[in-house]
């Protein structure tokens, strides 16, 4: 605006422009549509998906892990057996010296008194499997779904098997879930005429795993032989 004889003549374009009233801002949105609605929940369970899909895969590689190292830690306890006494843990008289019974596969309860031995559990049945009372091998009791040793030798004589990491943890279906042990009683070196033909090894221990995967003793991955 310009000044004559100290009045203003009137605004300048610029000014005018400058105070043209500013429009209303439009309201916030007081809720989403239903297609907006419909996406975000789309999303969510996308993300829910893969996270569930992370969290099974880490697991089941823990499984893994866990039943590779137990079926080694038995192999090794009952092959340390054998070095100590000089013949094979088995669950009762009439195996040691007999080739005809390499073929058997010692799960459930049969094999809950096998682990008894190994473990120098007091409940045997008989001591003199383990007179020098040694622990070829510790075992965690969770293992059995339970929280002390002495509980987890209850469960042993009462013929629940040690289980796989794989087991649902209940008590009805811990055979179904059982490692199962295979040993060379003429202690040649061979476990002969097993279901999965002649084993070049003094022991063998498998677990079937991973229910999902439908593995027998001869395809399963999980074996120390």
């Amino acid at each position: 605006m310009k000044r004559q004889n100290g009045f203003r003549r009137g605004f300048t374009l610029i000014e005018l422009l400058a105070c043209q009233p500013k429009p209303w801002r439009r309201q916030a949105r007081a809720a989403f549509t239903l297609i907006e609605l419909l996406v975000v929940i789309a999303i969510i369970g996308l993300l829910a998906a893969i996270i569930f899909s992370s969290l099974k895969g880490a697991m089941n590689a823990a499984k893994n892990a866990r039943t590779m190292s137990q079926i080694q830690a038995l192999d090794g306890a009952i092959k340390r057996y054998y070095a100590e006494y000089g013949k094979m843990p088995a669950p009762g008289t009439g195996y040691n010296g007999d080739k005809t019974k390499e073929n058997t596969v010692f799960t459930g309860a049969d094999q809950a008194k096998i682990i008894e031995i190994l473990v120098n559990s007091s409940n045997m049945d008989d001591p003199n499997a383990n007179p020098r009372q040694i622990a070829f091998v510790d075992l965690d009791p969770k293992s059995f779904n339970v929280k002390t040793l002495e509980e987890m030798l209850s469960k042993l004589d009462g013929g629940k098997p040690y289980p796989d990491p794989w087991w649902d943890g209940e008590e009805t279906t811990m055979d179904d879930y059982a490692y199962g042990i295979l040993m060379d009683f003429d202690f040649n070196g061979i476990i002969e005429g097993t279901d999965v033909g002649n084993i070049r090894a003094p022991v063998g221990v498998y677990s079937l795993g991973n229910p999902e995967k439908g593995y027998t003793m001869e395809t399963t991955p999980y074996r120390t032989w």
